[in-house]
């Protein structure tokens, strides 16, 4: 650089350290030429509002704008992996990350717990706290497998209401198959809005204070015979 060039960048830079931004660098300051251009761009990256150290294999960034937010801190990998701490409003950032391939986390190892019994005490080798806001898991292309000694699901509610629901959809069928189900509840209601069958090998029973039972005969109609013979088939079946 000129020393006329250098004395400048000086100035611009007094400007900027003292809160003078109408003294940062604009293209009117430097000739109409190539080597003016050059100089204009050589200046203006001295004010640039962020920062960029890139690597052999990775890149460090910091104040660019993403789709995400203004970007606080961000690492990227030549094949475009990484994660990014993004601003979404004051004293608030998001966290983004992105992998090409596989996530691994393996956790715990230290951890010393002697498990006795299902109702042991809860130590976490993993806890993840959200304050508000929900916790979703999609996979596109993909299942959800959950494995453990047990597995508990407990809907809680709001703190006002204590309503919490566990809810199941399938879009086929939902399959449940234990040595021992039990299902308790103050109110218990099975609605089948075709068919259903309860049948067992061995013995059955319904035991109610007061049970009331009604068919279609009951209401001077005939059960046709095909129904009686799909409910034969599902007996055998089992």
């Amino acid at each position: 650089m000129t020393d006329s060039f250098s004395q400048q960048v000086d100035d611009l830079s007094d400007d900027l350290t003292e809160g003078n931004i109408d003294g940062l660098p604009t293209r009117e300051d430097f000739s109409n030429t190539r080597s003016g251009g050059k100089a204009y761009s050589d200046a203006k990256k001295l004010h640039r509002d962020y920062d960029l150290d890139v690597k052999n294999h990775y890149r460090v960034e910091a104040g660019q704008n993403s789709p995400y937010g203004n970007v606080s801190y961000r690492v990227l990998t030549n094949a475009g992996s990484g994660f990014a701490f993004c601003e979404d409003g004051i004293n608030r950032e998001n966290l983004q990350t992105v992998v090409s391939g596989r996530s691994v986390e393996a956790l715990g190892k230290s951890i010393e717990r002697n498990r006795d019994a299902a109702q042991d005490e809860m130590i976490p080798a993993k806890l993840v706290k959200c304050h508000n806001g929900d916790y979703v898991i999609d996979c596109d292309n993909g299942d959800i497998i959950l494995k453990a000694d047990n597995i508990k699901l407990v809907a809680k509610g709001t703190s006002d209401t204590n309503d919490g629901d566990v809810q199941i959809f399938a879009n086929k069928n939902v399959l449940i198959d234990s040595p021992d189900i039990r299902i308790v509840g103050s109110n218990l209601r099975l609605t089948a809005r075709k068919d259903f069958t309860i049948s067992a090998k061995v013995t059955g029973g319904i035991v109610a204070g007061v049970l009331n039972m009604a068919s279609s005969a009951d209401f001077a109609a005939s059960i046709p015979l095909s129904k009686l013979t799909q409910l034969k088939d599902a007996l055998e079946a089992q």
